[in-house]
């Protein structure tokens, strides 16, 4: 009979002391209250995430450079031909995660004399145990990625440094034209290879606007830098050749924050209206809080966030609640349709065989391969809401 080991390894992969359940119903404590990720990938197939190639590239228009003439019968034309594409392009990034196993947990955990059905019980158990904790490191690590502090080294670089995705705050942050800024000196004009700053490129910047008082009906309150936010991310298409432009039906729209940001803004929602919204009346939580039928989600990330620093970079950035700059809830107006991850092909969460290094040869190591870079196709139907005076209340 082959040893339980080989048996194990040709199954592939928990070990540890008796459950009192099942392994099965092992709490999985690591997992987050809420991900992010799933936003981007809901209703997208593979055709919109997975792409080959040796880069990631895109195409877009910034300035039609209108050469629409009004004339006379008879007159004279000068034609022209507009070059008015943009390319960009970005490498890849890749990242790998394991799970492992060694020989005495294996030998040990199946013990002798077992039956082949109570073995192969044992080995679904530990292989179970095994790709929770590998598949939860590699979502919370994706996770955490999504709001990493920019960096242009990191991110735009081409360097040994460059091995980090794009953030979500690399394209939409409060700080001017949307350059976030690391010192006095320092701002990130560059991303994905096109300069915020340069002429003919300000459609490269996010929608921005700010609040600064409390009451949920004031002109210049949350309530109201929203409606503005809302109004300035909506892009509807002419009457006529409507296929030369995006659909806002199509649009996957959230706005992303934190749980303060989603505490205050439905205390807004309750100090606005006279009555309860549920059926009964009596029940005053708002288990889906909304802006213009726009989903509130709530991202564990940004509770602990600490890159909000004062817009000339002159104080080090913190956390929304303890920043130099004004202290208050962030409000991210995302559009799915135009910032997702996108994995390549060849390497999307890919599983490779079971192996063994020399230097450890009584361990048993799967690693989970991914090639991955997040994008955005269009920072200007992305937006900020946040505080110019300090209202975390």
């Amino acid at each position: 009979m082959a040893s339980a080991l080989s048996t194990f390894n040709d199954f592939v992969d928990t070990t540890g002391p008796s459950f009192l359940t099942s392994a099965q119903d092992v709490v999985n404590e690591a997992c987050r209250n809420n991900y992010l990720l799933r936003r981007f990938l809901k209703g997208k197939g593979p055709e919109e995430v997975v792409q080959g190639g040796t880069k990631i590239k895109d195409t877009m228009m910034f300035d039609e450079k209108n050469s629409l003439q009004y004339y006379q019968p008879n007159e004279t034309f000068s034609w022209e031909n507009p070059q008015v594409l943009d390319n960009w392009q970005i490498d890849w990034r890749f990242c790998v995660d394991h799970m492992s196993w060694t020989d005495q947990e294996v030998e040990l955990n199946t013990g002798g004399g077992m039956g082949r059905g109570a073995r192969h019980q044992q080995f679904k158990a530990l292989k179970r145990s095994k790709e929770q904790r590998l598949w939860t490191s590699i979502l919370n690590g994706m996770e955490d990625a999504l709001f990493r502090i920019p960096s242009a080294s990191e991110m735009e670089g081409e360097g040994s440094a460059a091995t980090r995705p794009y953030s979500i705050p690399m394209f939409i942050n409060e700080c001017t034209n949307g350059a976030y800024h690391t010192t006095t000196t320092d701002e990130i004009f560059t991303v994905q290879g096109i300069a915020s700053n340069a002429a003919g490129f300000s459609k490269w910047q996010p929608q921005q606007n700010s609040y600064s008082t409390d009451g949920a009906n004031d002109s210049t309150g949350l309530v109201s830098a929203m409606d503005q936010t809302f109004m300035d991310v909506q892009f509807t298409p002419p009457p006529s050749h409507q296929e030369y432009f995006e659909n806002p039906s199509l649009n996957a729209q959230f706005i992303a924050c934190s749980q303060a940001g989603q505490r205050i803004y439905t205390r807004q929602l309750r100090e606005m209206q006279d009555t309860f919204v549920t059926a009964g009346r009596q029940d005053p939580a708002y288990m889906r809080p909304q802006f213009a039928g726009i989903d509130l989600e709530r991202v564990v990330a940004l509770d602990t966030y600490a890159g909000y620093g004062k817009a000339d970079g002159s104080e080090a950035p913190k956390t929304e609640s303890t920043t130099d700059a004004f202290q208050g809830p962030r409000y991210y107006f995302i559009n799915g349709n135009y910032m997702k991850p996108v994995f390549h092909s060849s390497r999307y969460m890919y599983t490779h065989p079971s192996m063994r290094h020399p230097n450890q040869p009584f361990t048993t190591i799967v690693p989970v391969d991914s090639w991955m870079n997040f994008i955005c196709r269009s920072r200007q139907r992305q937006g900020i809401v946040f505080p110019s005076a300090n209202k975390f209340f």
